[in-house]
């Protein structure tokens, strides 16, 4: 759905009225370049990356998946999440096999040394995630992960 609302141009780069401070994405950016480089810190200690937290996050999350599963639900390119996951299995953190259904899809299931993994890293990030919600209710972080949402999907349309 186009909105064509003169109030809305302050959020709109190719508009007269633009703000850039008030564009969404430069904040999302903002949030995200500075949560990485926190989580970067974080995860070194124990250890792993942001690529591997992300992939053994989401096989917690949501059991086996196949690689380009995982890379939809990491929003990455697959080649990228291949390779992690194969340093992984060289880790012990998850086995690579073959489906079942078809012998050209890669199916990754995280270990026990891969919960511990992802455990240890968690316990080690608490105060980071305990900050990063301060001052927030629950009702304000529903609100915000549906206006993500929303924002993922009109990007996905386009």
């Amino acid at each position: 759905m186009k909105i064509n609302n003169t109030k809305l141009d302050k959020f709109k780069p190719a508009s007269g009225d633009f703000e850039f401070q008030q564009f969404p994405f430069y904040w999302l950016m903002r949030v995200g370049s500075v949560y990485s480089l926190r989580m970067e810190k974080s995860l070194k200690k124990g250890g792993i990356n942001i690529t591997a937290w992300r992939i053994l996050m989401i096989l917690r999350e949501n059991g086996t998946l196949s690689v380009s599963n995982i890379a939809t639900h990491a929003v990455a390119k697959t080649p990228t999440i291949t390779r992690a996951t194969y340093k992984l299995q060289t880790e012990g953190h998850v086995i690579i096999s073959t489906s079942d259904k078809d012998g050209r899809i890669s199916m990754v299931e995280l270990t026990d040394s891969g919960r511990r993994a992802i455990a240890e890293v968690t316990e080690q990030s608490k105060r980071l995630f305990e900050n990063i919600y301060e001052g927030l209710t629950t009702e304000q972080i529903e609100t915000l992960n549906n206006t993500l949402q929303q924002l993922f999907h009109n990007l996905a349309e386009y």
